[in-house]
Order: structure tokens, then C-alpha cells, then sequence
């Protein structure tokens, strides 16, 4: 009869909780990623997908009814299958910054705390301080999900400072996002050649959930077309949710934009590419970052125009993008026109932001994931 093996004669199992595109988001990236990095070579790994699209829809409004509740049972029973099955050192998970998605991720990792896995949660969501700043019994709830983690990932330092002056059980680390190997790779042979002199091509991309801050965009390029700035924008985005894009394509006529903008509708895969080498200007005024767009972006060499983003070390004003306030039109129309008028800077800020992702490469921050997850066991 062979001896039992024990955690130090062995690889450590790491059960990896996430979904895998389709859809392309920050989550599913990172997910992918992990599990394709030759950082985890040490580990055993196994993935659970999380991926749950009802819910997902949910958390666009940051509600559910009992659909959604029935529907978030999968997930949760596709974990205590994993669980049992791998019988995981450490797992590693996505936390959601909508409360529907929380309180599924808080029940994933109760299931993989209640074996007796170390957990680590990852923020990838630039809205999370809605969870810390919840009030009356759902305070509570964040609590004592937040208490289940060894270790608590977030974006930014921002975040961290969020997260450290809650307070909470285990240790927080920062440690951002990123983006695909393929992004990387159609990036690494691109150069942008000089600027075109009859106009400048703007993109708004906008992948999943509700259309933020198009709607000043639009506004902006009105003003810009009154001003007689050459400038042009295509806005690629997903299938229409609840009569927003049609809405927007009113708005369009009524601005009489239809000869300076372009609405594609929903672009994957080389037909998107395409678009990010034509562009060259990433605008995204909105709320809600898609830090994945600022990644694609840096890759094709282009400047961002955006809000402040929930990773400040990546855009920084008059670096490598342009700031703007949410819903001023006119520092939209500003940061347009001096873009548009400045080919050399916009030059010059679209080859630093492509510098600038390279420390977001899947390959460093799953390094800096991988080395969580020792310092975790280490601590076990």
C-alpha cells in the first residue's frame, strides 16, 4: 500500500472560479488567461466556469427576481461539483462589483472555504466601493463574505486604500487587470503611419450592458462639425438593449450626424481589428471604464479620451489620453479638437500608451497572481 500523499510532496491544487469568453470581458480575460500562463506551472490547476448569463443581464440593473435566484443555483452547484472533485489547496475567484454578482461570488467561496481551500477574490470592477458603502443588513453581508478570503486582489491603489480602510480579515493586494495574448500579438508588428490630412477617425466601442455616455459623445461631435473640425466616428457596440441603440440612431439623425458617424453594431475578431488600425482616437466618456478598449487602444497606438479611469496608472492626462469630467460636453469637444489639431502629440500619446499596457501583459500579471497564491499557502 502506497503512503498518503501529503500538500508537500505534491503540486498544490489551485481551482481557478471564472468564465471563458465569449463574451470578451475583463473577467472572462483574466480567467483565460490564468489558465493559459506558464506561471501556474507549479500548481495543479482546474477551472470552474462561473459563467451564468441570466444573472449577468441581473447585475446590468444591479436587481434579480426569483428567475435570476433559480438561474444563480448552476453556478453554485458546478462549484461543489469542482470542489469535491479536485479537493483544491486554494481558489482562486472573480468578486463582482454589482450586489446580485456578490452575493453569488461570496456563496463560491463559502463553498470552497467550507472544504478547507484557502480563497482568493479578484476585483476587477471599477464599481466595487458600491458593495463596501452598502448600509443595514446587507453591511453585514459584505462583511462576512469579505471575511471568508485569505486574500482580497483589487486594480488599483485607489481600491486598496477603499478596501484597507473597510477593513476586512485577510491581506489585500493591488494587482490589475488585462488583456488578451492575441491583442499583444496583433499589436506587436503594428505601426501607425503618418496622420491623414483630410480628417481624424474617432471609436467608441462599447461590448456589453448599457450604453453609457454616448449620448454626450454624440453631442460633441455635433459641435465639432459646427466648428468645421474634421473629425469622424465610428461607435462599435453590442446588440441593442432595451431600444438603446435605435434610440441613439434617432438622436443621430436629429443631430444631423449621419454623414460624420458610423454605427457598426456588435464587431469580434478581425472585422474589430480593422477598426482599431483605421481610428486614431479611442473615445470612451463613460462611467464605467472598458479598460479592455484602453488595452486595444494602446495596442493600435492610439490616445484615449475617457473619464478617470478605476486604474490611474494606466491613462494619464496629457501622457497618454486626455481626462475629462463625466457629462461635460465641452471638455469632450476640447479634447477632441485638440487632438484632431496636434497630429505629433496624438502621435506621440498613442506610442506611449502602447508602452504604458506592456506592464499589463497577461504574462506579468498573472505572475503577480501566481505569486499571491504562494503567499497565501505560505500562510496556511
Amino acid at each position: 500500500m502506497s503512503a498518503p500523499t501529503d500538500r508537500s510532496s505534491r503540486r498544490p491544487r489551485l481551482l481557478v472560479v471564472g468564465p471563458l469568453p465569449p463574451p470578451v470581458g475583463g473577467v472572462e480575460t483574466v480567467t483565460q488567461a490564468i489558465l493559459e500562463s506558464g506561471a501556474f506551472r507549479d500548481f495543479q490547476l482546474a477551472h470552474c466556469d462561473s459563467a451564468n448569463g441570466r444573472l449577468a443581464r441581473a447585475q446590468d440593473h444591479d436587481r434579480f427576481d426569483a428567475g435570476d435566484v433559480i438561474s444563480a443555483l448552476r453556478p453554485l452547484a458546478r462549484m461543489r461539483a469542482a470542489v469535491a472533485r479536485v479537493r483544491p489547496d486554494v481558489a482562486y475567484l472573480p468578486v463582482a462589483g454589482t450586489w446580485p454578482g456578490f452575493l453569488r461570488d461570496m456563496a463560491l467561496a463559502w463553498i470552497a472555504r467550507r472544504s478547507g481551500a484557502r480563497v482568493i477574490g479578484h476585483v476587477h470592477d471599477s464599481d466595487f466601493h458600491l458593495i463596501l458603502e452598502r448600509t443595514g443588513p446587507s453591511a453585514r453581508w459584505v462583511r462576512a463574505g469579505l471575511d471568508q478570503l485569505d486574500c482580497l486582489l483589487v486594480p488599483g491603489e485607489p481600491a486598496k486604500r477603499l478596501v484597507e480602510a473597510f477593513g476586512i480579515r485577510g491581506r489585500c493586494a493591488v494587482v490589475p487587470s488585462t488583456f488578451r495574448r492575441e491583442v499583444s500579438e496583433r499589436g506587436a508588428s503594428f505601426r501607425r503611419g503618418a496622420p491623414r490630412p483630410w480628417s481624424v477617425e474617432g471609436l467608441f466601442l462599447g461590448r456589453e450592458g448599457p450604453v453609457e455616455g454616448v449620448s454626450d459623445l454624440l453631442a460633441a461631435v455635433k459641435r465639432c462639425k459646427d466648428m468645421e473640425v474634421p473629425f469622424r466616428l465610428t461607435l462599435v457596440g453590442p446588440d441593442d438593449i432595451e431600444g438603446q441603440w435605435s434610440g441613439l440612431l434617432e438622436t443621430r439623425r436629429q443631430l444631423g450626424l449621419e454623414d460624420v458617424t458610423e454605427i457598426t453594431g456588435p464587431l469580434q475578431g478581425e472585422a474589430l481589428y480593422d477598426r482599431f488600425r483605421i481610428a486614431e482616437v479611442f473615445v470612451m466618456p463613460s462611467d464605467t471604464e472598458d479598460l479592455m478598449g484602453f488595452y486595444e487602444a494602446g495596442a493600435f497606438e492610439m490616445p484615449v479620451i475617457t473619464t478617470v479611469g478605476s486604474i490611474p496608472e494606466l491613462i494619464v492626462d496629457g501622457r497618454n489620453g486626455l481626462l475629462v469630467e463625466p457629462g461635460r460636453v465641452e471638455q469632450i469637444v476640447q479634447a477632441i479638437v485638440r487632438l484632431v489639431r496636434n497630429p505629433e502629440e496624438r502621435a506621440a500619446m498613442g506610442r506611449q500608451l502602447k508602452q504604458d499596457i506592456a506592464a499589463f501583459h497577461p504574462d506579468r500579471v498573472c505572475a503577480r497572481i501566481a505569486d499571491e497564491v504562494r503567499t497565501t499557502l505560505s500562510k496556511a
